[in-house]
């Protein structure tokens, strides 16, 4: 269509090319592939448009969906923290000879054992097979041996107290991490989590 040279102030007529003059009164980027676009057909020219659209729609695909392996990886580490913390829970309850001593274990080991089975129901919830050696990653023998050692010391509370101390703040950490990349359910799960062992790290043992 030709440029309008009579009246070139009054507003374009309603033909199809209505909105020609606003490509033609904009001045053209150097470069070979801006001149070679206009020139293309408009079938090549949707076709673009739609790899393009594609192509954004892998990356966000890759960006936002990617990560779910990952935060299952973070949700089953507070998943084999929280048994191991349980394990060790299990032995001072049973070899302790202090009353108080063995009413926090028995609490702490219930506590991490229902917040194990919580995440590990999420997971399962969601398709989500949790990697044995994974969930055993925590288990730490020598934690049994210091504590053995501890019984003959006299010093066994004690011990199971500072053991408390750094694997419950750990945990804490753990469960922030995972927070980060969870869904709504899980964030829920993990946030009365964090609250319970809160309440845990309370205890007049572990000031």
């Amino acid at each position: 269509m030709q440029p309008q040279t009579n009246n070139p102030q009054s507003p374009p007529s309603a033909s199809p090319g209505q909105f020609d003059f606003m490509m033609k009164d904009q001045p053209k980027p150097p470069g070979r592939f801006s001149s070679l676009l206009p020139a293309l057909p408009r079938t090549a020219r949707i076709a673009l448009a739609v790899v393009g659209g594609l192509f954004v729609l892998v990356i966000l695909y890759s960006l936002f969906l990617g990560g779910k392996a990952t935060n299952s990886d973070q949700l089953t580490a507070v998943a084999a923290r929280a048994e191991e913390i349980a394990r060790v829970s299990a032995l001072v309850q049973s070899g302790s000879h202090s009353a108080d001593t063995q009413g926090l274990a028995a609490t702490t080991g219930a506590v991490m054992a229902s917040q194990e089975q919580q995440v590990q129901a999420y997971l399962a919830t969601n398709k989500t097979k949790v990697d044995k050696n994974k969930l055993a990653a925590r288990l730490d023998k020598s934690t049994d041996a210091a504590l053995a050692t501890a019984l003959q010391n006299n010093n066994y509370d004690q011990t199971y107290f500072d053991y408390l101390k750094a694997n419950l703040t750990s945990y804490q950490n753990d469960l922030t991490t995972a927070y980060k990349g969870a869904g709504k359910k899980a964030q829920a799960i993990l946030d009365m989590a964090y609250a319970s062992v809160q309440a845990l790290r309370s205890a007049p043992q572990l000031k």
